[in-house]
């Protein structure tokens, strides 16, 4: 699917464009001399005319150059193909899109976008830009490379909020088109819903939403466990559905703490499958860091055990001469010797026991250690 300039005109969401030299020139070589008359026809007055086209200060609203166009008989076609910029009416020209690729493509990397937005982005009420929150410099680079991709040389701002968080700012024209596109009725944290849309798409598109979203509100362990969480229990249910759709099972919805709503996505091959198919395709989406802990989750899962005491001592040998050496945390462990994190847990207790290691609270994890 696609969405060509003359459809955004029809979206009504007071574009003005800037177009190259030579068609602007065009334009003011058929209206000179009649410049009055065109204006009258318009409904604006002639000083706009000559604004945008003689004198060529400022943008030109895009429902008065597709007017023009149509008496002048340019195609829409040709008007699409020589714009250079676009930007919403009374907005600075920071929030504008320069060298656009039109038409857009509804394509997977837009609903990933869209995902994103959902879950670690906001449109806010007060009209101000789209914005996106994440913790991670290359998820960030990711976002901002994605929505270059989509659409073009894109204004943005990125900075670190109080939390320490990185906040890119983008035109606030990109997140009235994901509303737009997707019939979204709200991305507000407790009342957004998936939209029905989402779910009448292609299976790329489902997908696409499905690892966006466990990008940003999920977490991926070396135990193999996939889970995803938001405060909003209408979302998860839509989120466990379209899981569904794509050949997923969930797990019941649980509550946690503070109103946190949470479900474990399985089994971890078919998602593994799922994903390393879908980037040979979309290159651009990633799970990131919980790609590595994927493939991870998966060697360690593929590792043969064996219930004997045998098999456990040797293990705990590996374990106790590595904490020799240095200090370290079960997931430390779990990805050197390749060992489910839970089995790593059971032995952490007996050597405790057996006053061989102690441990610490670092952070929210445990540091364990040889006593010296």
């Amino acid at each position: 699917m696609e969405i060509c300039i003359y459809d955004l005109n029809k979206m009504n969401f007071n574009l003005a464009v800037d177009i190259k030299e030579n068609l602007k020139n065009e334009i003011r070589d058929k209206i000179k001399g009649k410049i009055y008359s065109f204006a009258k026809e318009l409904g604006i007055s002639s000083s706009r005319l000559y604004e945008y086209f003689i004198w060529k200060k400022s943008l030109i609203p895009l429902n008065i150059l597709l007017k023009l166009s149509n008496e002048l008989e340019i195609k829409p076609k040709r008007i699409e193909e020589n714009i250079t910029r676009y930007k919403q009416l009374g907005v600075p020209f920071k929030n504008s899109i320069q060298n656009p690729k039109l038409p857009i493509v509804v394509s997977p990397y837009l609903t990933s976008l869209l995902s994103n937005l959902f879950f670690d982005g906001s449109l806010p009420k007060d009209g101000k830009g789209t914005y996106y929150n994440q913790k991670n410099k290359d998820i960030m680079n990711d976002f901002i490379r994605k929505v270059k991709y989509i659409f073009g040389e894109t204004q943005y701002s990125l900075r670190l909020d109080h939390r320490q968080v990185l906040k890119c700012r983008i035109p606030r024209i990109i997140g009235e088109m994901c509303r737009y596109f997707y019939k979204v009725k709200s991305f507000g944290s407790f009342d957004s819903r998936i939209p029905k849309t989402i779910f009448s798409m292609s299976y790329d598109h489902q997908v696409a939403f499905i690892i966006t979203a466990v990008l940003d509100e999920g977490s991926i362990t070396y135990g193999g466990q996939i889970q995803f969480g938001v405060s909003n229990k209408n979302m998860m249910k839509d989120f466990a559905y379209l899981c569904k759709k794509i050949g997923l099972e969930t797990s019941p919805i649980r509550e946690g703490k503070l109103g946190r709503f949470h479900l474990y996505i399985k089994p971890l091959k078919i998602f593994y499958n799922i994903y390393f198919d879908f980037i040979k395709k979309y290159p651009l989406i990633s799970l990131r860091y919980k790609e590595e802990r994927l493939k991870k989750a998966l060697k360690i899962k593929e590792q043969r055990f064996y219930y004997t005491k045998d098999f456990a001592d040797k293990r705990k040998s590996l374990i106790l001469n590595e904490l020799n050496k240095k200090e370290n945390s079960i997931n430390y462990l779990a990805d050197k010797f390749l060992i489910n994190p839970k089995s790593i847990n059971r032995y952490m207790h007996r050597l405790i026991k057996e006053n061989k290691i102690a441990r610490k609270k670092k952070g929210k994890e445990y540091i364990y250690f040889v006593p010296h």
